[in-house]
């Protein structure tokens, strides 16, 4: 009988996830989760790494999945501390014969990794739990993956498709003899924020964990049809319908995008198939893309000129970076949407656009510290995606145009002629030491 540890990160899930169901039921299962406090750094431009919304719902999304492993028969153990102290003496206490992990593309998590993996014997064997598909079934090699979405797209329609299936946990196996008391030092203290209250003028009241999420994915199909316009409310920017904001759990990944859309496929079967089913599924995709993307530039996705290796200048200037950050900008546009941003962790898609055009174009700010500001506070921060975005608008990533500069004003005529978003905002006060 061998024990295997499975160390969760950005898969606080029990389905749709290869790396549990590849151990052997006949085995023994150690299941970890690890708050590395490098999450709570502060960034070179001053503040954490991780703000305290998004950990509040990290936080309830890991006791969320502890909760569902023990009711399953299984159990959580929850650790504070660097990954590459802890690990190994998991593996020497418990006697581990291999690693089962998510697969990591951000180089800061693969150096971690490969910390621990220069300090062991064993295995370390990683899934692929955040994509829709497999790097394998991809019909390009990764150094080969197209530059532009669209070619991307084409090639995943005509090669791969969107037939998904997704198996459920049936069984886990055991767990092996715990003795809590070897823990001490590493034992996870609690939750800081695990509590923290929504805004009573929040789009979105998420809650961190892997029921809420199916669901949300639930209600925003089978429970309210809301799916079948989605393409039509996409722009929207109040209420909880517009959008399916299935992303905060996509992040934690406390919902699979695999899941997604086997749930979306199963609705067309029965409603009906239109342009706002499949345009969920476009979204996705792109979700998708970012992430290839990651993996094959690497480091250059952080770099001041993106994927592109551009040569340009890049400035930041505290005091005009602040304006922005705390909604205080000469766009009302804009201050709305900052102000959301800072009270509730989360922001709408055009709302993200107009903002990070405004800090690149207007403003002229290094596009890094906004992509940094919103690792810090939103609820659903993906690295890939988010920093992919960011090096879009800032014309050094993928974007085919160099000049994609979003017109404030022509988009606050558009998406909020009667000015009832900026109403909602512009006056809410804010406590600018939060984060």
């Amino acid at each position: 009988m061998k024990t295997i540890l499975y160390w969760f990160k950005q898969d606080l899930r029990l389905h749709d996830m290869q790396g549990l169901y590849a151990i052997d039921s006949q085995n023994r299962l150690l299941p970890i989760y690890v708050f590395d406090p490098r999450q709570n750094m502060h960034t070179e431009y001053g503040f954490p790494k991780m703000g305290r919304r998004r950990m509040c719902f990290l936080e309830q999304s890991v006791l969320a999945l502890q909760q569902y492993l023990r009711s399953s028969g299984s159990d959580l153990l929850i650790f504070e501390g660097k990954p590459e102290e802890i690990i190994p003496k998991l593996i020497d206490l418990y006697a581990i014969h291999a690693i089962h992990t998510e697969k990591d593309i951000a180089p800061e998590e693969i150096q971690v990794q490969s910390a621990i993996q220069e300090q062991i014997h064993i295995p370390i064997i990683e899934f692929e739990s955040r994509t829709v598909f497999q790097e394998q079934d991809l019909p390009w090699s990764i150094h080969q993956l197209p530059h532009m979405f669209t070619e991307f797209r084409k090639g995943i329609e005509k090669h791969i498709g969107y037939d998904i299936e997704v198996m459920p946990i049936t069984h886990l196996p055991t767990l092996p003899e715990i003795d809590f008391t070897t823990h001490i030092e590493h034992v996870w203290s609690g939750p800081k924020y695990q509590h923290w209250s929504h805004h009573p003028k929040s789009a979105i009241r998420a809650i961190g964990g892997e029921y809420e999420g199916l669901k949300r994915l639930h209600d925003y199909t089978f429970g309210t049809h809301a799916i079948a316009t989605y393409k039509e409310t996409r722009n929207g920017m109040i209420g909880d319908a517009y959008s399916s904001k299935f992303s905060p759990w996509l992040a934690t990944g406390a919902l699979s995008a695999r899941q997604i859309i086997y749930v979306i496929n199963e609705y067309e079967s029965q409603f009906g198939a239109n342009d706002s089913t499949y345009w969920m599924k476009f979204e996705l995709l792109w979700r998708e893309f970012f992430y290839w993307t990651l993996k094959k530039y690497d480091k250059k996705f952080f770099y001041a000129g993106g994927i592109r290796g551009k040569k340009e200048k890049h400035s930041w200037n505290q005091e005009v970076f602040d304006s922005w950050r705390f909604g205080e900008t000469a766009d009302p546009f804009v201050n709305a949407h900052m102000k959301e941003l800072y009270l509730t962790g989360f922001m709408s898609n055009r709302g993200r656009q107009n903002v990070a055009s405004y800090l690149i174009h207007e403003l002229q700010q290094d596009w890094r510290i906004g992509a940094s500001w919103f690792e810090t506070t939103l609820i659903d921060y993906d690295v890939a995606s988010n920093w992919g975005n960011w090096m879009y608008l800032a014309g050094v990533g993928n974007d085919p145009r160099q000049d994609r500069v979003f017109n404030t004003k022509k988009q606050a005529e558009m998406y909020d002629p009667q000015g009832v978003y900026q109403d909602l905002w512009i006056d809410e006060l804010m406590a600018k030491n939060d984060y």
